[in-house]
């Protein structure tokens, strides 16, 4: 605890303390003022029916929450407690109504401090003394796993589009590759024929030779026999 709130919450529950412990005491102004704000709540919340009691047990309520801000204490649900019996312990006069300037004075007075003493309770209620809330901490793991969902989402993206890419890069690839087959196919035909042809003349030229030879021998056996 810092030394601000060291003095600043005994500050602000003392006159919370001295509030509460006078609608303890002395219920009956606080009863009156405070009737049409009970007649309003206490059917919803089955609150009896007796302001006076009411009151007491309000302001009970009151003295002691304000010790234990005051000491640091439970601060957050003591503050709290404080504003919920503020409409009781604390009621607001109408000081609108009051044709006396003097005691409009002090009855608008009185209500400003009022406000000023519920807004300090509030102020109170959400001081975590720098350390995370309770929201916050609920915050902080939805933030974590919609950050997770969004990566896991750009990640299964960024994995199509690297499959589809690659799929395209194959389908591309396999087209190449029949296309040079193709190719060579057609290459390795032409070149059989080539080779086919050339032996055919080869063949034909060997045979028209052995032809000659032939043909020779038998010329020169002819003349020597004619001979």
């Amino acid at each position: 605890m810092t030394i601000v709130r060291r003095v600043a919450r005994p500050l602000l529950a003392a006159p919370l303390i001295q509030s509460g412990v006078e609608a303890a005491r002395h219920p009956g102004a606080h009863a009156e003022a405070a009737r049409p704000v009970l007649n309003q709540v206490s059917g919803p919340l089955r609150l009896p029916n007796d302001p006076v009691m009411v009151v007491r047990a309000a302001g009970a309520v009151t003295a002691v929450a304000g010790s234990l801000l005051a000491l640091g204490r439970l601060p957050r649900l003591s503050s709290l407690a404080i504003v919920a019996t503020a409409p009781v312990v604390q009621p607001v006069e109408p000081f609108w109504k009051e044709k006396d300037p003097a005691l409009r004075r002090e009855k608008q007075a009185t209500f400003v401090k009022t406000l000023g003493l519920i807004g300090g309770a509030l102020l109170a209620t959400v001081d975590t003394e720098g350390k995370p809330s309770v929201a916050y901490r609920g915050r902080k793991p939805r933030k974590a796993a919609a950050a997770a969902i969004h990566d896991a989402r750009e990640d299964a993206a960024e994995s199509v589009e690297q499959a589809r890419l690659s799929g395209r890069k194959a389908t591309k690839q396999a087209k190449k590759s029949a296309k040079q087959f193709r190719k060579d196919a057609q290459q390795a035909a032409r070149q059989a024929a080539h080779d086919a042809g050339d032996s055919s003349r080869r063949a034909q030229r060997k045979a028209g030779k052995l032809a000659a030879k032939q043909a020779a021998r038998a010329h020169k056996a002819a003349r020597r026999a004619g001979l």
